[in-house]
């Protein structure tokens, strides 16, 4: 297994994060550090098995796995968060649950979040994504969230590239059929760290990952267009004609 860490200023959740990951006994721990200002490289080199990738410049998380996994040679790639101390034994099911035969294994919140009529927009684009691709049963699961882990043969099938646009990477490994499940629960809510960017409505976070959205749902189109002809948009008329006739 190769653990894939994305951080950035994080000296002080680092070191306990990486001590719960070292209890996995992964073969490589790769941790790429992005427009880290703290002292994040000196706390991260007190864990000798860690491969310290450093981007001087803000690269942004999704960039930091899309990098570490191009450089990891593991069978299983868990990705996480340097933000976040997860304990190794909620962690284990994850990969688990690829070691089993899963290719995509995701983050279940379903119940950690509001009625879709409270939800924000974020939530509802991993639900809408999700059914589009005929898969309402993943809810928001998406791989926008940590934890999540992939086989080798998602990694190959998906694209390193592609997975610095996460609910792309999604919708590429729905459509090429590959076994994409809920493997666990993990409520990052509690521990994702409050941010200026993350943080009241309309935010830069939300933004990016409303736009990463939109690609994910134009990869779809540009896909069903190919292979059947028929597009989503005019699904969408067939369904408003039907409607409207009613």
């Amino acid at each position: 297994m190769s653990v894939i860490i994305s951080a950035k200023n994080e000296a002080r959740t680092l070191p306990p994060l990486l001590k719960q990951v070292m209890r996995l006994h992964p073969l490589e721990i790769i941790v790429v550090l992005n427009g880290c200002t703290d002292n994040s490289f000196q706390r991260t080199r007190l864990c000798p098995q860690a491969m310290i990738v450093h981007c001087p410049e803000t690269a942004g998380h999704d960039v930091g796995r899309a990098l570490g996994a191009k450089l990891s040679r593991g069978d299983i790639l868990l990705f996480l968060d340097g933000d976040m101390v997860i304990s190794a034994s909620q962690l284990a099911g994850f990969a688990a649950a690829v070691d089993g035969g899963v290719d995509v294994a995701l983050n279940d919140l379903d119940h950690l979040l509001p009625p879709f009529g409270l939800s924000d927009d974020v939530t509802r684009c991993k639900l809408y994504l999700n059914a589009v691709l005929g898969r309402s049963d993943l809810g928001v699961s998406s791989m926008t969230a940590v934890p999540h882990a992939l086989s080798r043969r998602a990694l190959e099938v998906i694209g390193c590239r592609e997975l610095m646009v996460p609910p792309k990477a999604q919708a590429i490994s729905l459509m090429k059929q590959l076994r994409v499940e809920k493997a666990g629960t993990v409520n990052v809510f509690k521990q994702n760290r409050l941010r200026q960017g993350n943080t009241g409505a309309g935010n830069k976070v939300e933004q990016l990952i409303a736009g990463d959205h939109a690609e994910a749902l134009l990869e779809v189109l540009s896909q069903r267009r190919m292979h059947s002809g028929e597009s989503l948009l005019e699904q969408r008329r067939q369904l408003a004609a039907w409607r409207n006739g009613i």
